[in-house]
């Protein structure tokens, strides 16, 4: 019985991950057609709506929104909204977190925000490793107390849970790991249970003034 209990727990442990995939992917083409679909319905005579219209308007919309971006005029009418957010009390705080951790993962954030770290502590006189990810190396317009040009900016997550810590600390403290950001935090949130290998290409350790190619030589993490 036993046996068979822990054969169950496998199974589920193995489907669910794909099950809630696809049911997000499900939701979220239901919600695209349900809601969409709606308004087109309104606009068409009866029965000339076809099953699907809903979801290709909101692809087409989310496409020509992100086409408008690049003319100006709408480029000003965005950073009018944004500074008209970012006055409205509460709503400006909410706005302004969610602004930032969707930047992280913009492109323009990728090259630092993909570099894994580990960052040695001391606590109690124990030495430990903490797995990290660097999300700034440029300090320019932040307060001098904040951060300098030898800082770095190190996101540590949590195990199990949906939250960590932001470490400033001096480049020469953090040691490059050549490891995927994708395994890098599923070893953190599973808290190290992840096993897998994985064959990962080098990073770029640019930024710590430290050269990847004799790191690989000299055997350096």
């Amino acid at each position: 019985m036993k046996q068979l209990g822990k054969i169950m727990l496998q199974g589920l442990l193995t489907m669910l991950p794909a099950v809630l995939t696809l049911y997000i992917l499900y939701w979220t083409v239901w919600s695209a057609e349900t809601f969409l679909g709606k308004g087109i319905k309104l606009l068409l005579p009866e029965g000339w709506y076809v099953p699907g219209m809903g979801l290709l308007t909101g692809v087409i919309a989310v496409f020509l929104f992100g086409l408008s971006l690049n003319a100006f005029l709408m480029r000003r009418l965005l950073d009018i909204a944004d500074e008209a957010m970012n006055q409205i009390p509460l709503v400006k705080t909410l706005y302004g977190s969610l602004k930032d951790f969707i930047g992280f993962f913009a492109a323009k954030k990728e090259r630092e925000f993909n570099q894994v770290v580990t960052v040695e502590l001391e606590i109690g006189g124990l030495p430990m490793r903490l797995i990290g990810f660097v999300t700034r190396s440029d300090f320019t317009g932040v307060p001098p107390e904040v951060g300098g040009e030898n800082d770095l900016a190190v996101y540590l997550p949590l195990s199990y849970q949906i939250g960590g810590f932001t470490l400033i600390l001096p480049r020469e403290k953090v040691t490059p790991v050549d490891m995927s950001t994708n395994r890098a935090m599923g070893f953190v949130v599973t808290g190290g249970m992840i096993n897998e290998k994985q064959n990962t290409p080098s990073r770029d350790f640019s930024f710590f003034g430290r050269d990847t190619e004799n790191q690989e030589k000299t055997g350096e993490t």
